[in-house]
């Protein structure tokens, strides 16, 4: 293989590789990403087993090859290389040799046989969605995903297939998050229609969702979905992710959603947010306790923490308080700060029915109208 590209083409698929790779003692091929010059193109692949990744990367090709070389080497040596640098690249006796204006490096390689051969899809698109749009619902839902693997399918994140909307969710049983993602007839495949009649949904691991959703970049236009056989596929660009499916059935989390909030506080994003993270700095070290304190009449809410440690705090925010009498009501500190972190609005909404009971938390628009695609419940502490 002999190749000439900008580092900064080289660099962009070997950095979204070297995310992929982990540390595989029984198949120590895995930490490597496999590089491919073939058929005028260079490819970038990695896989440990669960995701897979291709990258298609512009170069000048002038001898095809490839090679198997560590992602962690090349990842952190390409990482300190200016973005403009010209690159000249080629395999001289299985290593990797790297040339640019004032600098060299030979990366000892592996044969490439020994890697593991990446599926493609074998049918056309069933559906594709605008990147941003893509990229913002993943985002908002991801931290919702249990990191415990005692309920496997909790580990994963939701997706709903409907005539028009494809919805995602994740929930770990303390908190949910559902975004939803309109899209018309010509966003559709061939087989869209009927995909859905026999797989309306699918459960994808979270950390897949993370990585498709770290790839996309302002220049991204459309995200290309394909489903197989227990393996789903994303296309953004000249990057095709794929991964597999998890097995198991998620909870009808829909049961968990009231319809209707007899109390509701519309408040300031921010000033909510900076009120939570300064009554973290007196919660409870395992509790994480935080107290939100209303009371109808009022146009202020309290956020108020406390712990033998490092003593107490009230924080008095302005808001829009709709309410009979008063309430007190617990959270998880950590819980409440990615809520409204993922919340982009200038105001929130904050929905509830008692003390107990789950916590909506929705983006306002103008003159109070709340975002329906986007919802976000945490649930208290009971204490």
């Amino acid at each position: 293989m002999k190749i000439q590209s900008l580092a900064e083409n080289f660099k962009k698929g070997i950095l979204i590789a070297e995310k992929i790779i982990g540390k595989n003692l029984t198949l120590p091929i895995l930490s490597n990403i496999l590089i491919e010059a073939e058929k005028g193109r260079l490819k970038v692949t990695a896989t440990n087993l669960e995701i897979g990744v291709v990258c298609l990367l512009r170069a000048k090709i002038e001898k095809e090859g490839k090679i198997a070389v560590p992602g962690r080497v090349i990842g952190g040596y390409l990482n300190n290389i200016p973005d403009q640098a010209k690159l000249n690249i080629e395999i001289k006796n299985q290593a990797l040799h790297m040339t640019s204006e004032g600098g060299k490096a030979v990366i000892k390689g592996v044969d490439a046989k020994d890697f593991p051969i990446i599926p493609k899809p074998q049918s056309a698109h069933l559906l594709e969605v605008r990147s941003q749009k893509f990229q913002e619902s993943a985002l908002k839902v991801l931290a919702c995903a249990a990191l415990s693997e005692t309920r496997q399918e909790l580990t994963g994140v939701f997706f709903s297939f409907e005539k028009d909307k494809l919805t995602l969710a994740a929930t770990d049983s303390f908190r949910l998050a559902e975004a939803i993602i309109n899209f018309s007839k010509d966003d559709l495949g061939g087989d869209y229609q009927k995909f859905i009649a026999k797989n309306p949904s699918v459960i994808i691991p979270a950390r897949t969702l993370q990585e498709v959703a770290r790839s996309i970049t302002p220049e991204s236009e459309k995200v290309k979905i394909f489903i197989g056989e227990s393996q789903i596929f994303f296309e953004v660009n000249d990057i095709m992710f794929v991964s597999r499916l998890i097995d198991g059935k998620y909870p009808e989390y829909k049961q968990v959603i009231p319809k209707e909030f007899s109390s509701s506080i519309f408040v300031g994003r921010e000033d909510l947010l900076r009120a939570t993270r300064v009554a973290s700095i007196f919660s409870d070290t395992k509790s994480r306790e935080v107290k939100l304190k209303t009371k109808g009449g009022e146009g202020k809410i309290k956020m108020e923490s406390q712990s033998v440690e490092t003593g107490e705090n009230i924080t008095e925010v302005k808001a829009q308080v709709s309410l009979k009498g008063e309430s007190v009501i617990a959270f998880n500190n950590r819980y409440l700060i990615d809520a409204l972190n993922t919340l982009t609005s200038e105001n929130v909404y904050v929905g509830f029915n008692d003390s107990f009971g789950p916590v909506i938390l929705r983006e306002v628009a103008d003159k109070n109208k709340l975002n329906e695609n986007y919802l976000h419940i945490v649930m208290p502490i009971r204490s």
